[in-house]
């Protein structure tokens, strides 16, 4: 006879948050201190090179290629433009509905990237306080969205990626510690009020700290006081009175689906340098001389560096969804012509993403897939590529160009950048040396201090029955969904997805 352990599974997560960043500053978090001495620890790791995958590869149970999410704006090749995720656009049923049907309670608030359509009995609540704010806050239960809505708005607001004044950064940390304190008494609020076998909610504030936040000190192990260390310290305060009300009945799970470490990326090359390999291989391979670089961005990226980022802060925090998401795409694609485009960049965090503009997959594509000429220029990204170097220090950028296709195929993978560009931790560049096209000076705008690893974790804290006998691996951030059916149904044979 199976041995059963009855399980009621709190789980915590703390969106970007870093071990290695929590270990060394156990002094001053004594609630995750604590976590970390309680239970079995593990280090899922999140798909590599795709780490804005990471959320619904933790709720869907499977890889990017198979649930298509890669940020919460993906490019639609249809549109030659981007497109929200939603319920019509990589919609995929999260782990909580199985459980769901299987008979158990469950309440879920502020899993990013999900679309609060899962459950029928529990209650879903979508981006009350998330970082990236995809919607606007929804509950599938009328008498809990009234309850929220009488509660208030998170004071988290939403990431306005520009350059801040040091008075506005410290504004900002003010709203996450104020944000990790709220998000606590309405999680204390829902987990006394409802009935549950299964609550998940996820803090934000560590994601936004890590971006706005993360320097020097913090990338030391035993760095000092840091605006980022008092926005972990609001959420360990948040996390010692969420348990505490749980009480002694409960198992819990703190957990984050990847990490936060000091920014390496050149975000700041990759504009002008496709720009300068795109003309390159015209010229080479297609007879082309007179193609006409490109702007940053077009209209909007002389905005960006015309108009003050004050104004630009003021203006991004109050814009609607759909001009933010026009900006962003303008940044992207804004005065590229589609018929003198082989490639082009994406979206940009530690990595950079490139999408090849195919002929038969783009609406306006340009290489024939599979040609001659096609594979020249895959040949002639990945040389220049991998061989990009600081013109000034003459140190290597580029760690790797990974083949995004090969390593995600699935139904859906047609909608994943192609390949992802990770670089080395070296310091920002002012000129890069091109292998046989010489020099490029860039601008360095340094908007992002932090930015994510693929490196995430999962601390149980089990309730005092202990813990279902020959628990399951949690290798991966896919292997959640699982892992915590697995602790749900108090046995280990659940199928996998």
């Amino acid at each position: 006879m199976m041995n059963r352990v009855p399980q009621r599974l709190l789980m915590l997560g703390l969106d970007g948050a870093d071990l290695d960043f929590i270990r060394t500053r156990a002094e001053h978090l004594p609630t995750l201190n604590r976590a970390l001495s309680s239970g079995p620890l593990f280090e899922p790791k999140a798909p590599e090179a795709l780490s804005g995958s990471v959320w619904p590869t933790f709720y869907s149970g499977c890889h990017p290629g198979i649930h298509g999410m890669y940020q919460h704006l993906v490019w639609d090749a249809a549109r030659m433009g981007l497109r929200r995720i939603g319920h019509d656009w990589c919609f995929y049923e999260p782990f909580w509905k199985e459980l769901e049907q299987r008979g158990h309670r469950v309440v879920v608030m502020d899993v990013p990237y999900s679309f609060g359509t899962g459950l029928t009995q529990g209650v879903e609540i979508t981006d009350w306080g998330t970082h990236g704010q995809t919607f606007p806050m929804r509950c599938n239960q009328p008498d809990v969205a009234a309850r929220i809505r009488r509660f208030g708005r998170s004071p988290i607001g939403r990431e306005t990626p520009v350059k801040k004044t040091p008075g506005q950064l410290s504004a900002l940390c003010g709203n996450l510690k104020r944000a990790a304190a709220k998000k606590a008494d309405l999680v204390r609020l829902l987990m006394k009020d409802l009935e549950w076998d299964l609550f998940i909610t996820v803090f934000a504030e560590t994601h936004r700290g890590g971006h706005l936040f993360y320097s020097e000190i913090d990338a030391l192990p035993d760095g000092g006081t840091s605006p980022m260390l008092e926005v972990y310290r609001s959420i360990d305060t948040a996390l010692a009175d969420i348990l505490k009300d749980a009480g002694p009945d409960t198992t819990a799970m703190i957990f984050s689906v990847h990490g936060m470490m000091r920014n390496p990326a050149q975000e700041h090359v990759v504009a002008p340098l496709m720009n300068r390999l795109n003309a390159a291989f015209l010229q080479d391979h297609c007879g082309r001389n007179s193609v006409k670089p490109r702007s940053r961005g077009g209209v909007v990226g002389a905005l960006r560096k015309s108009v003050p980022a004050r104004l630009q802060h003021a203006v991004g925090a109050a814009a609607p969804d759909g001009v933010r998401q026009w900006v962003v795409e303008r940044e992207i694609i804004g005065g590229l012509d589609w018929q003198s485009t082989p490639g082009f960049a994406l979206r940009t965090d530690i990595r950079t993403e490139l999408r090849l503009n195919l002929i038969g997959r783009e609406a306006k594509g340009f290489l024939e897939a599979g040609s001659r000429l096609h594979r020249c220029y895959i040949d002639f990204l990945r040389k220049s590529i991998l061989n990009l170097t600081d013109a000034d220090t003459g140190a290597r950028l580029v760690d790797d160009m990974v083949d995004i296709q090969a390593q995600f195929p699935g139904p859906r993978s047609d909608r994943l950048p192609d390949y992802a560009i990770t670089w080395r931790t070296e310091p920002a560049a002012r000129r890069v040396h091109i292998p046989s096209l010489g020099s490029l000076t860039v601008n360095r705008p340094g908007v992002r201090g932090g930015d994510h690893t693929d490196f995430g974790f999962a601390i149980l804290m089990p309730n005092g029955n202990g813990l279902p006998p020959d628990l399951p691996p949690l290798d991966t951030v896919a292997d959640f969904a699982h892992f915590v059916g697995c602790l749900m149904e108090n046995a280990v044979h659940m199928p996998s997805r």
